[in-house]
């Protein structure tokens, strides 16, 4: 989703998963906590109308020296940490998927499937932390990740060379590194400091189909400073700035249209704020505040106004609620306002949140929490191919749903959560997106990505005699799609100047992808060894697929008359874990 963004110890990085879901890009074992913030977020973050995502890096141990070796069919990797010297500590890991090499082997021979999925995935973690007493900490952490994947379609020669010559293959490329200087102090009994620097680097490229292929990289610096003022016990005031500074070279083609080349371009998005964590009572907290944000790609700045509340009016019962206006720069960021295949006069983008939500504390180590929110955006660019342009402002945006977590916490023999989520996401549109002769420009669509049902399960259990299980269950509402009436009513239309089948769609969002299902298990045995447990397991992700196998999507062959689907392979990782 273009609109969330997500965050390592207060700065930007553009992947929390490896191909979106199977390990997480940052290694949990270096992990502090994450904070999810999937509306209704305070001032403390800006340019983005959807969701905040940050994770907080742990601090090194420093009693000794720990050390985790893990491989398995799925990666291998390595971690470790401890004392360097007097009030240092380093840590230190990498890990490497050989997923590709599965997939491939697993693919290689089944003649029921066209399609040839070769990914792959590294990533690295340097952490060194200085800790000069309570007061003042310092740390220095490289994070550096990548993703590489190919989907081959044989059957699928409808592109241009002069696009892109595998004009059978999907492609996808993505790179990033970050430095990150952390320093957090207390100035005195009533001021705190916290200051990120980072400076790294983005890389990301890829092709599909000889239709369409992209390259984009250039250097990223941030920098965000949040000043803690506490006047009473009652009482605390924020103020705080970030700057993203980024200098792009990327070059896009399409089919039929020219390549367009932009080196050396810079993006930059001030943001200044300020909030106060008020209790006027010790049993209700209250948060104003004000953002102002910059874009200097637009030469455009908005201002923000955001708050929320929480009142835990009963000792087992809370209410929170929240309410705001949010912004972003017009996305997709840069092709948005490309000068040749966008519109580089696009406004800033627009939001408004309002959560309200309830919590319980059901016994010792239960709760439930039930939220409900709506998201409305305006100013949302859509495809327009009017006047020369291809984007124009003239898209509304509307979310709405309910939200139920029921948490277990951990006993010592079980942990575990269910969650669930019932939505909406619509959009509107000033002209016709291709609708059909019904289309009416006052009128709600479902939008590409609304996923009305989200249930998901997750379970740990403690066995006896160091044996554990387990468990992760997915199920989420298919997609909307428009029909290809190629393949669904036989209906065809060739283009004679280009020599290739031209699609023809049906109703516009009028049918779904098939429901996504997952199931995943872990079962492990521990031996404990004097200073060192050796973990034998076996991991099996996406078991239900000789069952029932997820489609993340269709493919077509080269009159549409076809249709294949494509999903995650099974994966069984047996593997060794050691810990010393």
């Amino acid at each position: 989703n273009y609109d969330t963004r997500f965050f390592l110890d207060g700065v930007d990085i553009p992947l929390l998963f490896h191909f979106g879901g199977v390990k997480s890009t940052y290694n949990s074992l270096s992990l502090g906590n994450v904070d999810l913030y999937p509306g209704g977020f305070g001032t403390r973050y800006g340019g983005c109308v959807g969701g905040v995502v940050e994770l907080k890096g742990r601090r090194s141990r420093q009693d000794r020296w720990h050390t985790v070796l893990d491989a398995s069919l799925l990666d291998a990797s390595f971690h470790t940490e401890g004392p360097l010297g007097k009030n240092f500590g380093l840590t230190v890991g990498a890990r490497r998927s050989f997923i590709g090499e599965l997939a491939s082997a697993a693919l290689k021979n089944n003649e029921d499937i066209n399609l040839v999925v070769a990914p792959y995935y590294w990533d690295s973690i340097a952490r060194l932390d200085w800790n000069k007493g309570r007061d003042h900490r310092l740390f220095l952490t490289f994070f550096a990740s990548s993703d590489h994947m190919r989907i081959i379609s044989p059957g699928n020669d409808s592109g241009s060379p002069t696009v892109s010559e595998a004009n059978d293959e999907v492609a996808l490329d993505l790179t990033f590194k970050r430095f990150i200087l952390g320093y957090d102090a207390k100035l005195s009994d009533r001021v705190q400091n916290e200051l990120r620097l980072s400076a790294g680097k983005d890389s990301n490229s890829g092709h599909a189909l000889g239709f369409f292929r992209f390259r984009f990289e250039g250097p990223v610096y941030n920098l965000r400073n949040d000043l803690a003022l506490t006047w009473s016990p009652d009482l605390i005031a924020h103020v705080g700035a970030d700057i993203l500074h980024s200098e792009v070279d990327y070059a896009v083609k399409i089919v039929g249209y020219p390549e367009s080349k932009l080196g050396d371009n810079s993006f930059s998005d001030l943001g200044t704020y300020t909030n106060v964590e008020w209790r006027p009572h010790p049993n209700l907290l209250i948060t104003p505040g004000i953002r102002h944000d910059y874009y200097t790609r637009l030469k455009k700045g908005k201002v923000s106004f955001r708050g929320s509340a929480r009142w835990d009016y009963h000792e087992d019962r809370t209410i929170t609620a929240s309410a705001g206006t949010y912004n972003q720069s017009p996305r997709p960021l840069g092709h948005s306002t490309d000068y040749i295949y966008g519109n580089p006069d696009l406004p800033i983008t627009t939001a408004r949140h309002l959560t309200i939500g309830h919590e319980w504390r059901l016994g010792d180590r239960l709760s439930l929490k039930v939220e409900g929110y709506r998201n409305t955006q305006d100013l949302i660019p859509a495809f327009a191919d009017t006047a020369n342009l291809n984007f124009l402002p003239d898209a509304d945006a509307q979310m709405y749903g309910l939200e139920f977590m029921l948490r277990h916490e951990s006993d010592g023999q079980f942990f575990g959560w269910v969650s669930y989520s019932i939505g909406r996401s619509n959009r509107r549109f000033e002209r016709n997106p291709g609708a059909g002769p019904n289309w009416d420009p006052n009128s709600w669509y479902l939008h590409e990505i609304d996923q009305t049902h989200h249930l998901e399960a997750v379970g740990s259990w403690q066995l006896g005699r160091n044996w554990s299980f387990g468990s992760r269950l997915q199920f989420v509402s298919g997609v909307p799609m428009t029909p290809i009436l190629g393949f669904t009513g036989n209906q065809y239309e060739f283009d004679s100047d280009t020599g290739n089948y031209v699609p023809v769609e049906g109703e516009y969002n009028s049918e779904r992808v098939d429901p996504y299902f997952r199931s995943d298990f872990r079962v492990e045995k521990k031996f404990i060894k004097r200073s060192s447990v050796w973990s034998l397991y076996l991991d099996l992700q996406n078991a239900n697929y000789f069952i029932y196998n997820s489609p993340e999507g269709y493919t077509y062959n080269y009159d549409y008359s076809k249709r294949d689907s494509y999903g995650w392979i099974f994966v069984p990782a047996l593997g060794m874990r050691v810990e010393f």
